[in-house]
């Protein structure tokens, strides 16, 4: 044991709890703020980047550029993911952070279309796509790295700051944009300001690297066999469990992408106040906050699956009657509750995530196979969502829609969690 805690290279430093977190944590924020403050402002990126006079048409090509750039992560989540299960999770947090960290500087950075002409779609293009594929290897090593530092009694709690991480990201976008709606004028935010939220999510990159390039390398993964081709290994031994991880994050993640969806929705379908989204979306992501830890404290009592299950049948339940209760007669309050109820329900479920599907994988393989698991379902079940949503109001004419889509993904996780426990996981 002192071998291996001397080769770890373990200090006092480095086995701090909170710097672990901090370190694990920092990229997962990163990609879950770009994500969010992309959506909060797809009205002007749409206008900066696409030259369209029907301002729907830009918004949907944004949307567009959205969803195709999750295409990025399934490939990221197998390279990046297999780097961490061969050179270690803390290789792979490095290289990850710094390749979000470029495409956040892209796209803050990129001149307009009526500047650069068509270069502006595809820079913007390459900028999600270098967002994507970073984002697809940054979950399954940082979460395993926080993991597998964490004692087993708290593993539940210690992982869940990967989620509660996307919590503050939420709060942090949210202030910004609520702070850009009220300082700036519409026109100011249209030419420049949306940029500014990009600008200052930079600060993240250099801040986490700096805790990550100081912190050890886990001893679980230092004491395990490392495989030559660990994605090899996955796909040859863990097909079944790819698929019952992507379908287990199907409904925290299409609720995510819905509230990213909200600001946009809050103005054109509900006509609604700009700043009512940001409120509504901060509201949420404050609840998440708090009721996360809690959540994954009491799954480290009573098991994974418990609260995984209560939260996504609470889900199936509310979401349509909730949805067509705000569209009836659209207001903050109602918005407001709606979101709360959500989102303190898909909280006990996304609690558990970041432990369960770390219990689904060995150690030589848990790098590739929680990237691959959770990057595919992400790409299925977030990408699409803005643009299913919007053409999904368009095409039906019922504004209620998003509740829908809502409820059909927590059908999905109610299946994975039934696979899940025919596993005899999650107990």
């Amino acid at each position: 044991m002192a071998a291996l805690l001397g080769k770890a290279g373990l200090n006092q430093a480095a086995g701090t709890p909170w710097r672990l977190i901090a370190a694990a944590s920092a990229g997962n924020a990163l990609e879950f703020y770009d994500v969010i403050v992309f959506g909060y402002f797809i009205r002007q990126i749409g206008d900066a980047f696409f030259p369209a006079a029907d301002p729907k048409s830009a918004v949907l090509a944004a949307w567009s550029i959205f969803g195709v750039a999750f295409a990025a992560r399934p490939v990221g989540a197998i390279m990046l993911g297999s780097y961490a299960d061969r050179a270690g999770r803390k290789a792979a947090m490095t290289l990850s952070i710094l390749l979000m960290t470029l495409g956040t500087a892209l796209l803050a950075f990129m001149p307009r279309h009526d500047s650069i002409g068509a270069l502006a779609p595809v820079g913007l293009l390459v900028a999600r796509l270098l967002q994507g594929f970073s984002a697809g290897g940054e979950f399954g090593g940082s979460t395993a790295f926080m993991l597998e530092h964490g004692a087993r009694g708290r593993r539940g709690y210690i992982a869940s700051f990967q989620f509660t991480s996307q919590a503050a990201s939420n709060i942090a976008a949210s202030l910004v944009g609520l702070a850009l709606t009220t300082l700036m004028t519409k026109p100011a935010i249209a030419a420049w300001g949306f940029r500014l939220p990009f600008i200052l999510g930079l600060l993240i990159g250099p801040v986490g690297l700096y805790l990550r390039s100081h912190l050890a390398e886990t001893p679980e993964f230092l004491a395990a066999r490392t495989l030559r081709q660990p994605a090899r290994a996955l796909f040859t031994r863990g097909k079944w469990r790819l698929a019952l991880a992507a379908g287990l994050i199907a409904v925290g993640t299409v609720i995510a992408y819905v509230n990213n969806y909200l600001p946009s929705f809050a103005v054109s379908e509900l006509h609604l106040p700009d700043d009512t989204g940001f409120v509504v979306t901060l509201a949420g992501s404050s609840l998440l906050l708090v009721v996360t830890p809690l959540a994954a404290i009491w799954s480290d009592r009573v098991g994974r699956l418990l609260p995984a299950v209560l939260g996504t049948v609470v889900v199936l339940v509310l979401a349509i009657p909730l949805m067509r209760w705000v569209v009836a007669s659209p207001s903050l309050g109602r918005l407001l509750a709606a979101t709360l109820v959500l989102g303190a329900a898909r909280a006990f479920h996304g609690a558990v995530l970041g432990a369960l599907l770390a219990e689904m994988f060995p150690v030589e393989i848990r790098g590739v196979g929680m990237s691959v698991g959770y990057t595919f379902g992400v790409a299925v079940f977030g990408g699409p969502v803005g643009y299913v949503c919007t053409q999904a109001v368009a095409l039906s004419g019922n504004k209620a829609a998003p509740g829908y889509v809502i409820a059909a993904a927590a059908v999905v996780t109610l299946g994975a969690l039934w696979g899940i426990g025919r596993l005899r996981l999650g107990k």
